[in-house]
This record gives C-alpha cells, structure tokens and sequence, in this order.
C-alpha cells in the first residue's frame, strides 16, 4: 500500500484544488479521439476503469466516446470532484470509488479495460510491479491494461528530491514534497510488466503509452 506520505501528498493535492481550474482541465481536453480511445475503439471495449482517475476529466471523455467508465482514485476529494463533474455534464459514469491501486475492490474480470494515466510512474517500481498485475486482475481474459509513463525533464529534476538505488525518486520538499515518481527507460518497462504480454504502442520524447494483454505472457525463447 502507498506510504502515509505518498496519501498525504494526493490528499493535500486534491484537496486544494480550485474549482475553476477544473473547469479550465476539462475545457482544454482535446475533444478528438487520442491514440488511447482510438485503441479501444478498435478493441471493441465498453466497460473501461479509469484507474486513478483523478478529478475525473479523462473518464468524462471516455464517456463521451460511448464508454461505460468506471473509477477510482486514493483521494477522496479527487472521487468527490469527478462524480460532481459528471453530475455537471451530458454523461454518466458506473460509480467512482475511493480505492489503492494496489487493491482497487473490484472483482476479477470486471472490465474490457482498464486506463492508467500517470498513475503507476508515480509508485516506486516494485509496488509499480504490483499494481500491474491488480490491474491485469480486474480486466477479464482478452482485455487490456494501457499505461502511460513520463520520462523525467527539467521539472521534475529541479524540484528537491532524494533518488534510491532502484531508481525511485522522493520529493522531499518544494511543491511536490512527498510525491514518488519513477522515469521509465524502455528497459525497465520490461521489469515493469513482468512476464505480461505488452507492447510499447507510443514513445517520444515525454513518455511512453505502454499496452498490456490480460491473460497472456510474454513468450520466451
């Protein structure tokens, strides 16, 4: 489970968020299908968990693509802004949650798929490890699990922070006190996933956007 820091660094985040920009998020949100609903468009998924979701904006556009979305996030407030920005809108979710990553509640088997958007880059890697394979639980055989994981830039290295012999790095002051952030190379998305069948779908110089198969391994010669 996340450490009382790592919580308290969501909870503090989400807490202070002013409701207009929220409003500006989800203003600002391409309306053009992104290579992630493009994916799943193709896949034919209906029920997808937005995975640390979040005030929400991204399960909303998921749910203006026909999507039955579902939810959660390890902040409370962050669950309380998403349901009331779909309260506000011309969508409908299943139902946010509060719940860890690492033991989201659902049943196995639940979803078509399940999106992580700068979720499981902000977990050391070994508990980054776990949250894949809870994810992988919770979407049913022939499903897919899509990460996005953001290489490290200017930002993230000015901001104080301690970094351990995996790679791990812990914020330990300024704005992001408490945060982890892990900065995935290509070799270490391989560390990541497991054995899971994946594939890198998209890399540039931000990150990489990262699809994992439910119920399958990667094949080993």
């Amino acid at each position: 489970m996340k450490t009382d820091m790592e919580r308290a660094f969501w909870d503090r985040s989400w807490g202070s968020v002013a409701p207009e920009r929220i409003a500006a998020y989800a203003a600002s949100l391409d309306p053009a299908a992104d290579a992630i609903v493009t994916f799943l468009q193709k896949r034919g998924a209906r029920r997808v968990c937005d995975a640390g979701c979040g005030c929400g904006v991204y399960a909303l556009k998921l749910a203006r693509f026909g999507f039955s979305v579902s939810g959660f996030d390890i902040a409370e407030d962050a669950v309380s802004l998403a349901e009331k920005l779909f309260s506000e809108s011309d969508c409908s979710a299943a139902g946010f949650r509060q719940a860890d990553v690492l033991s989201t509640g659902y049943t196995d088997g639940c979803f078509d798929a399940v999106v992580a958007r700068d979720v499981v880059d902000h977990m050391p890697i070994r508990q980054g490890m776990a949250a894949v394979r809870e994810l992988l639980r919770i979407v049913r055989p022939g499903g897919c699990v899509l990460l996005t994981l953001d290489k490290t830039d200017d930002q993230y290295e000015a901001e104080p922070h301690e970094t351990n012999e995996e790679g791990d790095y812990l914020f330990t002051g300024g704005k992001w006190e408490g945060m982890v952030f892990h900065p995935y190379s290509a070799r270490e998305i391989e560390k990541l996933t497991d054995g899971a069948a994946h594939e890198v779908l998209l890399a540039d110089e931000n990150g990489f956007l990262v699809v994992l198969a439910a119920g399958e391994q990667t094949k080993r010669s």
